[in-house]
């Protein structure tokens, strides 16, 4: 499933039943994703969004918002997880959606997921 960000197919959404429910998918029976993918998937979300259409930033606030209740006591999140309950698969972390809560909150012109962005701050430095 290794694909660079130019060859973004978002082929379906996880089913409501899962933990990850409505995230993108990029293939029928996936049940993995890595942080750092899922992402770019919603960064270019982010980058379909217009004016006469703000249904992507609707798809990807929503994840978003479940994306804050996967951020760990170290203030990162799984690198990889499983979509159906969103354990994390291995021991490595990511910072990667501290990008996207900052493109949000400037988008927004919020401050919706600063706590997230404080909270990963602090625990950085605590280091």
């Amino acid at each position: 499933m290794k694909q660079n960000a130019s060859s973004i197919s978002i082929l379906s959404w996880a089913p409501p039943e899962w933990f990850c429910n409505s995230f993108p998918l990029e293939a029928p029976d996936q049940r993995v994703m890595t942080m750092e993918r899922l992402v770019v998937l919603l960064q270019h979300l982010l980058d379909s969004t217009s004016e006469a259409d703000y249904t992507p930033l609707q798809k990807v606030l929503h994840v978003a918002h479940i994306l804050v209740t996967m951020q760990g006591q170290d203030g990162l999140w799984p690198a990889e997880f499983d979509l159906t309950t969103a354990a994390p698969l291995s021991d490595q972390r990511s910072n990667a959606p501290l990008a996207l809560f900052q493109r949000l909150n400037t988008m927004l012109a919020s401050s919706e997921f600063e706590h997230s962005l404080r909270y990963a701050q602090a625990k950085r430095r605590s280091l």
